[in-house]
Parts: structure tokens; sequence; C-alpha cells
């Protein structure tokens, strides 16, 4: 199986448990960027931006990845909870992806355990793009839970 990990981070949280987990694993790694990159200021991201997109389903334009997705078995996606579901940054590659012919494991956290914001994220993406596969992975879980996940993925 050949995976791919795809994330999103504003914060760098997502960005470090990826780094952190992908030691175990040495997996490409791709990064969603927002083509023009939220404020840095937490309250002005968050309240404004993010919660304008959310509510509006705007998918913002994404910086270009130079990756062929369709090379890959798997993509390990991860991302925060924005809202009670993944950034819109996310909507826009999910979208872009087209008919991606692997399969997509879903990876969030989100500084509450309310897993209803993993159900709304797999809801959500999944009316985004009907061709794809997606499958539940983890929700605020430890690196070593998220290890022992994605090695039975590689079994």
């Amino acid at each position: 199986m050949k995976n791919l990990i795809v994330y999103f981070s504003w914060s760098n949280n997502t960005k470090r448990l990826v780094e952190d987990l992908n030691k175990t694993f040495n997996f490409d790694i791709v990064r969603i960027f927002r083509e023009v990159p939220y404020s840095e200021d937490y309250d002005t991201c968050a309240y404004k931006e993010a919660k304008e997109e959310v509510e509006k389903q705007i998918h913002p334009a994404i910086k270009k990845m130079n990756v062929d997705f369709n090379s890959y078995d798997n993509i390990l996606l991860f991302f925060p909870i924005w809202w009670y579901t993944f950034p819109m940054p996310v909507g826009t590659f999910i979208s872009e992806l087209g008919n991606f012919k692997g399969k997509i494991y879903v990876f969030a956290n989100s500084y509450t355990n309310d897993p209803k914001y993993m159900e709304n994220s797999m809801r959500d993406l999944r009316k985004i793009n009907k061709n794809i596969t997606f499958v539940e992975g983890l929700f605020n879980k430890s690196t070593k839970n998220h290890i022992d996940f994605i090695k039975n993925i590689e079994k």
C-alpha cells in the first residue's frame, strides 16, 4: 500500500501530530495551504474568516499541490475541527480531488471531545465528493493511537 498524508493546520498543532507520527512511517506529506492565508490573529481567523466560510460554505482557493494523488492507494487526511466540521480549505481539496480511486482515511482533532464533530466532518466530506470512499479514522487520539491505527491500514 502506498499512503500519502495530506493535512491542514493553522496553529501547527496538526502539523506537529503529523510530523510525530510520520517518524514511524516516512510517508510522503503534503500540506493544504489557503491561497490567501488566514489572519495570524486567532480571533480574526476563527470568528471572522473561518466562521464565515463555514456558514456560507465557501471553499476558498488553495495553493496548487504538485502531486499525482492517484498514484497513492490511500490518503490519510488530518485537520483540526473548525466550527463543528473540517476547515473549508479541506473542502476545496476534496472537491478538486476529482475521482480519486483510493480511500481517504479521516483524522480530526479538537479542543473538545464531542464525537459529533467527526460525524459532521464525515457527513460534510461525503456531500462534497460522492465519488470518493471516506473511512473514519481517529478523533482526538494520541500519536501512539494514530500509529497503531495506521499500522492496521498497512496490513
